[in-house]
C-alpha cells in the first residue's frame, strides 16, 4: 500500500523505524522526524478525496483537539506521497498484551490501568469519537506504570468500535488478573450487564473498591502494629518486673 517502506527507508520525509502492521486499509509505521522526534504514521489506503479518507481526516483532526494525559495525541493530519496520514505521538513503554505475556498483574496496578483507560474513553466520546476496542493490543503501559490508549484505529475503521465500553473494561481488567478479588467480582459482573451507563461511572466503582482494599490495608498494618507494641510492652514490664 506505501510502496516499498521499509525499515531504515523514508515516506514523507519521515525516516521509518518500523512497519507495525499494513492491510489493504492502512499501514501504521513507526517513524522519526528529521528534528528527532518519534512518531507513529497512521497511512490510510484509501484513495485522496473518497468518502472513507474525507471521513477519517475529519475524525483524526477532532481526535487531534483532545488533550488527555491517557490518549496517545494526534499532532497532524496531511497528504503525504498520495495517501492521507494521521502523524501522532508514538507509543510509550509496552503494550499491554506483551506485558501480560511475563504473567498477570496484581490488582492495584491493574485497576489503575483499568480507570486511565476509562478517562480516556470518556475524554474520546465528549469529543465525538469512537473509542476502539479496548483491548491488550490497543494499550501502552509507560515504565511509570501509566497507560495510554490508542484512540485512532476506530477513526482509520480498523476495528469496529466498542460495544460496551464498561464490559469491555470489565474484560479487559478480568484478562489483567485471572484471580478477580471477592470486592471486585460484583463490580465485573454489574459492568457486564450494563449497569454502568458510562467509563466513568465504572472508573468511580474501581475507586471505591481500591479505596475499600486500601482502608482495609491501612487498618491491618494498624492492628499489627498495636499488636507489636503491646506485646513490646508486655515483654519490657516481665524484664523489669
Amino acid at each position: 500500500m506505501v510502496g516499498t517502506v521499509h525499515p531504515g527507508g523514508e515516506f514523507g520525509g519521515y525516516r521509518i523505524e518500523g512497519v507495525e502492521r499494513e492491510d489493504s486499509n492502512v499501514a501504521v509505521l513507526r517513524a522519526k522526524e528529521r528534528e528527532g522526534r518519534a512518531v507513529s504514521l497512521y497511512v490510510s489506503g484509501d484513495p485522496p478525496g473518497s468518502l472513507s479518507t474525507v471521513r477519517f481526516l475529519e475524525r483524526a483532526h477532532r481526535l487531534g483537539a483532545v488533550d488527555h494525559p491517557n490518549l496517545l495525541g494526534v499532532y497532524d493530519t496531511r497528504t503525504l506521497e498520495g495517501h492521507a496520514v494521521a502523524v501522532a505521538e508514538a507509543p510509550p513503554g509496552r503494550r499491554l498484551d506483551a506485558l501480560l505475556a511475563d504473567g498477570p498483574l496484581n490488582p492495584a496496578p491493574a485497576i489503575k490501568i483499568a480507570r486511565q483507560v476509562a478517562s480516556a474513553v470518556d475524554a474520546l466520546e465528549e469529543a465525538g469519537a469512537p473509542p476502539p476496542p479496548l483491548t491488550a493490543e490497543r494499550i501502552w503501559v509507560d515504565p511509570r506504570g501509566d497507560a495510554h490508549l490508542d484512540g485512532l484505529d476506530a477513526q482509520l475503521g480498523l476495528a469496529p468500535p466498542a460495544a460496551s465500553s464498561s464490559a469491555s473494561l470489565a474484560g479487559l481488567l478480568a484478562d489483567m488478573i485471572p484471580r478477580v478479588p471477592p470486592d471486585l467480582e460484583p463490580v465485573l459482573t454489574r459492568a457486564v450487564e450494563g449497569v454502568y451507563l458510562s467509563a466513568g461511572q465504572f472508573s468511580e466503582e474501581l475507586q471505591r473498591v481500591e479505596s475499600g482494599s486500601a482502608r482495609r490495608r491501612r487498618d491491618t498494618a494498624l492492628t499489627i502494629t498495636a499488636c507489636a507494641t503491646l506485646i513490646l510492652v508486655i515483654v519490657l514490664l516481665i524484664a523489669f518486673a
